[in-house]
């Protein structure tokens, strides 16, 4: 979401590995170490090497990766780094929001912040703030492994996983 937001985008040390506060030994809870690699996990064991940037690093799947992408379509895109933001109704668990900047390419962002799986029905808005909604548009990235990316996802009938987060761009039509 933060990528997505307008403003400047802050991050606490260790997000982009999904880096807990924890009790390592030696270490106060307020300032976990950074997992580097193998030599930086805690001899107790409760730490795996998919928790650590080296582990991260090559698996598309993986937190960093994604949290790299989401940083590149921020810098390239001018509706994800300068575009207004245009808040959508949605219900409850949902957070939706569009982004677009000019003529350049527009990017919805649909979130689930609920337990449990949700549909999202965004249809065409006649609010003459907003700009109208497609019928479909192309899936960027999803926070779940399994979706295609570049598929291409109807709006009316979208379903969201829990803890989800979708992004999704469509083109502008003058």
């Amino acid at each position: 979401m933060l990528f997505t937001l307008p403003g400047t985008p802050v991050f606490s040390y260790g997000d982009e590995i999904g880096l807990q506060a924890a009790a390592l030994p030696g270490q106060p809870v307020e300032a976990p170490v950074m997992l580097w690699n193998e030599s930086s996990l805690p001899q107790s064991g409760s730490v795996s090497i998919n928790m650590t940037v080296k582990g991260q690093h090559d698996d598309p799947g993986s937190l960093l990766s994604l949290f790299r992408r989401l940083s590149d379509q921020r810098g390239k895109e001018r509706s994800l780094l300068h575009g207004d933001f245009h808040p959508l109704p949605s219900s409850s668990g949902l957070f939706s929001y569009i982004r677009h900047w000019d003529q350049n390419e527009r990017f919805l962002v649909v979130l689930n912040f609920g337990d449990m799986g949700l549909t999202a029905r965004l249809g065409a808005s006649d609010l003459p703030s907003i700009p109208s909604l497609p019928g479909k548009a192309d899936l960027l990235l999803s926070t779940q492994s399994g979706r295609e990316e570049g598929a291409s996802l109807e709006l009316e009938n979208l379903k969201l996983d829990p803890h989800e987060g979708l992004l999704l761009r469509f083109p502008y039509v003058a």
